[in-house]
C-alpha cells in the first residue's frame, strides 16, 4: 500500500483542487475530470491516484468500514493485508495511489467492505488458513464497484464489471480505442446465428452463436468463453470494423459458452471428450448452418484463454486434422497440477526447481517425451508479466513448444489474467494468424 503523501500534496500534484476537499462544491469539480488520475514519473512510472465518493456518505452515517483497490495483476488476492484506501478526515471520500509501469493496461475496481468484513477480524476468527483468506475474498470481491469517476465502458471480470486503466505507453489496441470512444456503436454489423449445441457426448447442451464478417468460404475461428465475446463486449462491433478497415481478414466467429464453472473445468481441462464432440457433431452442425447461405469453411482455429488457453493449445496438439492454428491468452500450462495454484508459495517451498521443470504429465511435458508432437503447429501465445506464476508456466511451455518445431509467437504483456488484456491479445492472435491480403 501506497500512502506516504497527503490528500491536499497529492492534488497540488495532480493539479486538482484542495479548496474545500469533500464538500459539495469540490465533488461536482472532480466529477467534471476523468479518473483515475495520471501523471508520469521520471523513468518509466506513473503515478496514479484513485478518489471514490461513499455513496453512504461519511464515517457518522456509512456502514463502508474500508474499500480495498482492487487492480487486476497488482492487487494481491492471497493476503490479508490487500491495498486499501483511506477515508479522508471521516469524510465520504476514500483515496490512495500508486506508481505503475507507463506500458500497463489492466483493470480496476472499488470493494467496500464493511466492519463484519474486515480482514484482520475474519483472519482471527477463521483461524487465518489459506483456504479462509479464499473464502474471504471470493465473498468480499462480489462487492465491488466501478470507478464513477471514470467515463469509459466498463469491462467484464470473472468477478462482474471493472473500469479500464490505459496508461500513456501502453501498446495501442486494434479497433478497441474506436470501441471505447462510441465510435463503433452504430455500426452495422452482420446478423448472427443463434441455435442450440446438444452434445450427446457431453450429455448436456448450450447456447452457441455464429457471427460471420463475410459471405464466402473462409477461416472458422472458435472462441472458447464464448459468452464473454458476445455484442456487448464489443468484440462483434471490433471484428466487424477491423474487417471493413481490412485489418482482418473475413472469417466465420463460432462463440461455445462455458456452461457453469464446474463444467467449464471438466471440459477445458484438456477434454478428448469435449474435443471429440466438437470435431465430430458441432462443426458439422456449424458448416450445415453456414451451408444454407452458400458459406463454408476453409479452416478452423482455437482462441481461448486462461483455462481455454490450455484447452486450445491441446486441441492443436490431439486433433491436428482439423486445427494447426491456435491462440493461447494466460493459458493454465500449470495443468494438471493444480497444487502449484493453490498455494503457490506452499509449493515452492517444497520444490525449489518449480520454475525450471514443467508440471508432470503437462502438454510440455508429454511433448519432451516424444508422447506427441507440435511440429507444424502454429500458436500464438501471451500472458501477463504481472501473471507471476503463470509467466513462468506459460515461459516454460514456450520454450520446449519452440524446440520441438512449433511455430509460435511468444509475448508477455504488460497486464495481468485479465479480459482487458485479453480483448487486444485475441485482436493481435487474429492479424498474426490470418494476415490479410494486400
Amino acid at each position: 500500500m501506497n500512502n506516504a503523501l497527503p490528500l491536499d500534496s497529492l492534488l497540488t500534484y495532480f493539479n486538482l483542487s484542495n479548496n474545500a476537499i469533500g464538500s459539495s462544491r469540490w465533488w461536482n469539480n472532480i466529477a467534471k475530470c476523468e479518473g483515475p488520475f495520471i501523471k508520469a514519473e521520471e523513468g518509466d512510472d506513473c503515478r496514479v491516484l484513485f478518489i471514490w465518493q461513499d455513496p453512504e456518505g461519511g464515517k457518522g452515517s456509512s456502514t463502508t468500514c474500508s474499500v480495498i483497490l482492487n487492480v487486476n495483476g497488482l492487487t494481491n488476492h492471497n493476503t490479508w493485508q490487500p491495498t486499501c484506501l483511506i477515508r479522508h478526515n471521516d469524510s465520504d471520500l476514500w483515496f490512495t495511489y500508486l506508481d505503475i509501469n507507463d506500458k500497463w493496461r489492466g483493470s480496476y475496481s472499488f470493494i467496500p467492505i464493511k466492519d463484519n468484513q474486515l480482514p484482520q477480524l475474519v483472519k482471527q476468527q477463521s483461524g487465518g488458513s489459506r483456504n479462509a483468506q479464499r473464502r474471504w475474498w471470493l465473498e468480499v470481491v462480489k462487492q465491488q464497484v466501478v470507478d464513477p469517476l471514470n467515463s469509459e465502458p466498463a469491462v467484464a471480470s470473472g468477478w462482474g464489471l471493472n473500469s479500464p486503466l490505459h496508461l500513456p505507453n501502453a501498446p495501442r489496441e486494434l479497433g478497441w480505442q474506436e470501441w471505447d470512444q462510441g465510435k463503433l456503436t452504430n455500426l452495422p454489423i452482420a446478423e448472427s446465428i443463434n441455435f442450440t449445441w446438444f452434445a450427446e457426448q457431453l450429455d448436456n447442451q448450450r447456447q452457441c452463436t455464429i457471427f460471420s464478417t463475410t459471405t464466402g468460404k473462409a477461416p472458422l475461428v472458435i472462441l472458447l468463453d464464448g459468452e464473454k465475446w458476445g455484442a456487448d463486449s464489443g468484440m462483434l462491433s471490433v471484428l466487424q470494423y477491423l474487417t471493413n478497415i481490412n485489418k482482418l481478414t473475413p472469417a466465420h466467429y463460432l462463440l461455445i459458452p462455458s456452461i457453469d464453472s464446474k463444467t467449464r473445468w471438466q471440459e477445458l481441462s484438456c477434454s478428448e471428450v469435449f474435443w471429440q464432440a466438437i470435431t465430430e457433431q458441432l462443426l458439422l452442425q456449424v458448416a450445415s448452418k453456414l451451408l444454407q447461405s452458400e458459406q463454408s469453411i476453409s479452416e478452423v482455429i482455437v482462441a481461448g484463454q486462461s483455462l481455454g488457453g490450455l484447452s486450445a493449445v491441446y486441441a492443436g496438439i490431439y486433433f491436428p486434422t482439423y486445427f494447426t492454428k491456435v491462440i493461447s491468452l494466460s493459458g493454465s500450462f500449470w495443468w494438471p497440477e493444480i497444487e502449484r495454484m493453490q498455494d503457490p508459495d506452499a509449493y515452492q517451498l517444497k520444490h525449489s526447481d518449480w520454475d525450471k521443470i514443467a508440471p508432470k504429465n503437462s502438454l510440455a511435458d508429454r511433448v519432451s517425451n516424444g508422447e506427441v508432437s507440435v511440429s507444424g503447429l502454429h500458436i500464438y501465445q501471451t500472458v501477463g508479466n504481472a501473471e507471476i506464476q503463470l509467466s513462468i508456466y506459460n515461459a516454460l511451455h514456450y520454450e520446449i513448444f519452440k524446440q520441438n518445431g512449433a511455430n509460435i509467437t511468444y509475448q508477455e504483456v504488460d497486464g495481468g489474467h485479465d479480459w482487458l488484456s485479453w480483448r487486444s491479445s485475441l485482436i493481435n492472435g487474429l492479424v498474426s494468424l490470418l494476415p490479410t491480403q494486400v
